[in-house]
């Protein structure tokens, strides 16, 4: 099967039942506080994508999941880079990937993409917050420069 490729509707059906499971347990692990919660979040948007491996808002959750509570920045931009493949108009896509490249430390990358998010069309939800992390961000670079030389 394709990746793109649509599935047929017994196996969407499935994927979108995994998918709001997964939607679930993380809602409940952020009011508990209970990581494991976290890990099965994780686990449930993993089955919808071996179902259907073009599920976006799957894949959009697993990445801002990976990098906003488990830390996992590296499976974070993998994911959020799957969603602009599939989806490049999907704004919070550029901003969160951006983030986790800033947390990673890859600070060309973040400018890149909040410079990107920040050229879409439309109204983006985190464009103030975009403006200054990215403002942020050239700030410092241009300050380690200042102190390499």
């Amino acid at each position: 099967m394709v990746a793109t490729a649509r599935p047929k509707p017994l196996r969407r059906l499935r994927a979108a039942l995994y998918f709001w499971r997964g939607r679930f347990h993380r809602h409940f692990g952020n009011l508990s506080g209970d990581r494991r919660e976290y890990q099965f979040a994780v686990d449930d948007f993993s089955k919808a994508l071996a179902l259907h491996p073009a599920y976006v808002s799957a894949l959009y959750s697993r990445g801002v999941l990976y990098w906003r509570e488990l830390e996992n920045y590296y499976r974070a931009v993998k994911d959020l880079t799957r969603v602009i493949e599939l989806a490049p108009e999907w704004h919070e896509a550029w901003f969160n990937r951006a983030l986790a490249h800033q947390l990673r430390n890859e600070i060309p990358a973040a400018i890149a993409d909040y410079e990107h998010y920040l050229t879409l069309p439309g109204e983006p939800q985190w464009r103030d917050s975009a403006e200054t992390q990215l403002e942020m961000i050239k700030a410092i670079e241009v300050e380690k420069t200042a102190r390499k030389t």
